[in-house]
């Protein structure tokens, strides 16, 4: 028995030896199938750097660095009072650059800060032109600021355009004869930003719903105050005092114009409107 056991011993330490032999085996062709996929991916990557090198190059020769593509003319197209030569001057495009070198976006965005424009087109036109087309803001009203402590503004009067963005009036120009909104505090005004001030955006839709109303010819729109964040006045052609809510101006728009109707309808001349309330709306007449 210990013969047959002695055997037995020496026959597993052949298989095991036989296993470690194919393990080493096996190990070198990994080692050998990584080296060569590595090796394959570092030409690939090789190459691919070739590559882009070369499209890089021909680009360059072929577009960006090619004299028959500098800027030779800049064709400015202006819907509005912005000059040729502020559009020029902020573009920060000149005459010699290369026209397939410009970045597009970053001279539309040059533009967009200026406080006057609202929409900017930038046309590359082959091979040495470029077109700029400038949308101009188009005020709807007048901002007459005041100090809070008294002192003189630097900045008396703004414009504001629909939207409720601030722009200044060029140097020397004679005010537009527009709406004015009186009672803002000129802290709360920034040129070129678009004012998050709910009075004013509430003033300027005032206006626009008077101005589209039967009651135009009943109401004075030269002036509009704003008598708190949550109140709003406008006179009267006849002299009167309204007092409108900032908020829900079309439902105070009917109402007012119930009234008005009934002060025509029996002869009277309205004194003041207080619409701020929500039912049982104040109203005085001249005697």
């Amino acid at each position: 028995m210990n013969r047959r056991y002695s055997g037995t011993k020496r026959g597993v330490r052949r298989n095991v030896l036989h296993v470690e032999v194919q393990k080493r085996g096996q190990s070198k062709k990994f080692y050998l199938r990584s080296a060569v996929g590595l090796g394959a991916i570092l030409l690939m990557a090789a190459l691919g750097l070739g590559v882009s090198y070369v499209y890089n190059r021909v680009l360059e020769d072929a577009f960006y660095t090619n004299r028959d593509f500098q800027v030779r003319t800049i064709d400015i197209r202006v819907q509005g009072a912005v000059t040729r030569a502020e559009v020029l001057q902020a573009s920060g495009v000149q005459c010699g650059q290369n026209l397939m070198a410009l970045n597009l976006d970053e001279v539309r965005a040059r533009l967009k800060r200026m406080s006057y424009v609202e929409g900017v087109r930038i046309e590359r036109q082959l091979p040495s032109t470029l077109k700029i087309t400038i949308e101009e803001r188009q005020p709807v009203a007048r901002i007459a600021p005041y100090s809070k402590d008294g002192n003189q503004l630097a900045q008396a009067v703004y414009y504001v355009d629909p939207e409720g963005y601030i722009m200044k009036p060029r140097a020397g120009e004679r005010l537009k004869l527009l709406p004015v909104i009186m009672g803002v505090e000129a802290g709360q005004i920034q040129e070129g930003q678009k004012t998050d001030r709910m009075e004013i955006g509430s003033a300027l839709n005032l206006l626009r719903l008077a101005d589209y109303s039967a009651l135009k010819s009943d109401l004075d729109l030269t002036q509009i105050i704003v008598d708190s964040k949550d109140y709003l006045i406008l006179r009267t052609q006849g002299g009167g005092r309204i007092r409108f809510r900032t908020s829900y101006l079309d439902q105070q728009i009917m109402r007012l114009a119930s009234i008005l109707d009934y002060a025509h309808g029996h002869g009277l001349v309205v004194r003041t409107v207080d619409l701020t309330p929500e039912r049982n709306v104040p109203v005085t007449f001249l005697n």
